[in-house]
């Protein structure tokens, strides 16, 4: 009798033993901090009005470090604008246009649309995030959240935070210039760290 107890109680031990074990976890980036970060996919609606144009469409953004894949495109998938960023080169496809290439991402949309635009450090706000330029001026909500930054002519305002896959991000991101606003509403985060 005192048998038979005593392996029902070992087995109360292995079972509770084997039901405490931590469950492995298949996100990649549990742990990490979000500026930490650099390996991702944003998909949003994305709006930008300059002098000349007023657009509204959506936006595939994926992002490997320094490299990275902008497309914007409209209704049935028509390309407005495909910007990608390789090791040494950047390549700018815009309807009725040649492709057009430059070593640097951020000439080639000033040279070919007029956009004279932060493309690293919106790598960064579209995160709800400073990025490390030292000319931002940062402003906070009561929680301790980055409500707006100011950097030289541009101003973005961040709202509506939302989880996504357990990180606390802005869904709307509002960027503001003297020669163009640009709305973006994330739809749906993927990082891939």
């Amino acid at each position: 009798m005192i048998k038979i107890i005593a392996a029902s109680l070992l087995l109360l031990l292995l079972s509770a033993c084997v039901a405490k074990q931590p469950k492995p976890t298949l996100d990649p980036t549990k742990g990490l901090p979000l500026s930490k970060l650099e390996h991702w996919q944003l998909t949003a609606r994305i709006a930008i009005k300059t002098a000349d144009d007023n657009l509204t469409a959506s936006l595939n953004w994926q992002k490997n470090h320094k490299l990275f894949d902008f497309l914007v495109s409209g209704a049935f998938g028509v390309t407005y604008a495909h910007l990608i960023q390789e090791e040494d080169q950047a390549t700018l496809e815009i309807p009725d246009t040649d492709l057009l290439t430059h070593s640097n991402a951020e000439f080639l949309l000033h040279q070919t649309l007029g956009w004279d635009f932060p493309l690293n450090e919106l790598s960064y706000w579209v995160k709800g995030l400073p990025s490390g330029n030292s000319e931002e001026q940062i402003h906070y909500d009561e929680q301790g959240k980055i409500k707006q930054i100011h950097m030289g002519l541009w101003k973005i305002d961040f709202s509506k935070h939302k989880h996504y896959q357990g990180y606390l991000l802005p869904k709307m991101i509002k960027v503001e210039h003297p020669d163009m606003s640009m709305k973006v509403v994330a739809k749906k985060w993927l990082f891939l760290n």
